[in-house]
């Protein structure tokens, strides 16, 4: 493609809300391999919604923290990064059917930015229990565009 040929995209973007919809943490009873590494598996989900009237794209993370020793969960947490884009009819365009076309590098600096807070809210939660080291890993985000089915608009 040549420099002609390429669409230079000019946004703002900024994060309008983070929110902790759920942290649960289980009590184990079992003792563990502290020594084990790593102690955990996170499995990790992601949705991405447009929130059309108010100009906004939501990345909702749901982690599930399970003990690899026993396949025990420990805990969960969902958080969604609400990301307010101006200006916002630049970037979206409604598809056929169902749902957006959104830029991949906007989408994939949501979900990297969603990710890191995610990964900051872990850490301070998860203080002072047995998975207290285990930090949340670095994930190939790359993956997450390749099915866009899951975005939508809120109501």
């Amino acid at each position: 493609m040549s420099d002609r040929n390429k669409k230079t995209l000019n946004i703002n973007i900024r994060f309008a809300e983070i929110n902790v919809s759920k942290y649960s943490q289980y009590d184990l009873e079992n003792e563990f391999e502290k020594d084990r590494f790593p102690l955990v598996d996170f499995k990790s989900n992601f949705q991405f919604r447009v929130i059309n009237d108010e100009e906004k794209l939501g990345c909702l993370i749901t982690v599930k923290i399970v003990i690899n020793e026993t396949n025990e969960e420990f805990a969960e947490l969902k958080v969604e990064s609400i990301f307010e884009i101006k200006p916002f009819d630049n970037i979206k365009k409604s598809k056929s059917g169902e749902g957006y076309e959104i830029p991949d590098v906007l989408m994939f600096n949501i979900a990297s930015l969603s990710v890191s807070t995610v990964r900051g809210i872990l850490f301070e939660k998860l203080k002072g229990t047995i998975v207290q080291n285990e930090i949340y890993p670095l994930a190939d985000l790359s993956t997450l565009f390749l099915n866009k089915k899951n975005l939508h608009e809120s109501t």
